[in-house]
């Protein structure tokens, strides 16, 4: 038979033994959440303030900016400066994550080798969604008297989206987004112009026979957006929620 101060004592340690198990989780789960926010720390970082550590200031080739767990996934030729040599942007894939984001290198040539002029994180999306599926069905790059076209198609959810930057006053600027989404009943485009600072959205109605249309055009000024920091379809999002019908 337990004696009352048997009791006591016994019951001293279980309470010991209950709290040192409350604080043992507690801990771990502190830990556990540390280690997610100092790994979202460390990708954010990563993507963005380190990425001038990751890839070379200057190269030979263009291949000397693609780090080993890299390969260039589209590539682009012309001159895009205007001082007539042949630029080059990439973008490249991560070779162990497909869903990964993908960095845009813009390159400029400087007769015996490359300069990495510019890089952006968000110029393009990822190339797969989590599910293994491709988001766009065609994406391309070119460079056409002085501007980057960025095009990206899909006949599902994604829809179209193609963004075109230009190099003025030695700055690689985001002067256009345009965007086409097909939903049941109808179609929209968008384009956003932010050099006249203007929001223009089509809306066709394809259930009925003549299919109509509605253009609404209106003004939407905003702030100039660097290539290093321009998200298109953000951008667009943005707009539609503010100006759209």
């Amino acid at each position: 038979m337990i004696k009352p101060l048997q009791k006591l004592v016994l019951f001293f340690n279980i309470s010991l033994t209950i709290i040192a198990c409350q604080n043992k989780k507690r801990q771990t789960e502190k830990m556990f959440v540390d280690t997610v926010k100092i790994q979202r720390e460390v990708a954010q970082q990563t993507d963005s303030k380190s990425a001038g550590s990751v890839f070379p200031g200057t190269g030979n080739a263009v291949e000397d900016f693609v780090p080993a767990n890299y390969k260039i996934d589209l590539e682009a030729t012309g001159d895009l400066n205007n001082d007539g040599q042949n630029d080059v942007v990439i973008v490249l894939i991560n070779k162990q994550d497909s869903t990964a984001l993908r960095p845009t290198l813009v390159l400029f040539n400087q007769g015996e080798n490359y300069k990495r002029y510019d890089q952006s994180f968000s110029a393009v999306e990822p190339k797969y969604r989590e599910n293994g599926y491709s988001i766009y069905d065609y994406e391309n790059l070119k460079i056409d008297s002085g501007k980057l076209v960025i095009s990206m198609q899909s006949s599902g959810p994604a829809g179209s989206i193609e963004s075109t930057y230009q190099y003025m006053n030695k700055d690689l600027i985001l002067t256009q987004v345009s965007a086409f989404s097909m939903g049941a009943g109808g179609h929209t485009e968008q384009k956003i112009n932010l050099l006249k600072g203007t929001y223009t959205q089509t809306d066709t109605d394809t259930m009925k026979e003549d299919t109509p249309s509605t253009t609404i055009t209106k003004t939407y000024k905003m702030p100039t957006v660097l290539f290093k920091d321009s998200d298109p379809g953000k951008i667009m999002t943005n707009a539609f929620n503010k100006m759209g019908n």
